[in-house]
């Protein structure tokens, strides 16, 4: 599901990594939507921050990011579920992918 283009702040950008497997590189971002705050400025909504993913080719095209930096993003809701083949549990993942990000 896509989730429509939204302003972020960067919280933290990870260095490049690979699955376990080896078979496929992704690089983890967190963005930062601010709380709300009243009439006055003063902060009155908590903070929500979001741990998304960017995979493969498409590291490459991201522009240099860094804490603080604002962005523009377009990001890719996704679940499933998952067997654990250890307990014979089923359980649900959801995963936030960036389709698009743009610094502002």
């Amino acid at each position: 599901m896509l989730i429509p283009e939204h302003k972020y702040l960067i919280e933290r950008v990870d260095p490049p990594q690979y699955t376990q497997d080896n078979q496929f590189r992704f690089k983890t971002i967190v963005l930062k939507k601010p709380g709300f705050t009243d009439e006055f400025g003063d902060k009155i909504g908590k903070d929500d921050l979001f741990e998304c993913k960017v995979w493969n080719d498409r590291i490459e095209q991201l522009p240099v990011l860094k804490k603080g930096d604002k962005v523009k993003a377009m990001l890719n809701l996704s679940g499933r579920e998952v067997l654990d083949r250890n307990t014979s549990e089923i359980y649900y993942t959801m995963n936030l992918n960036i389709k698009q990000i743009d610094l502002l």
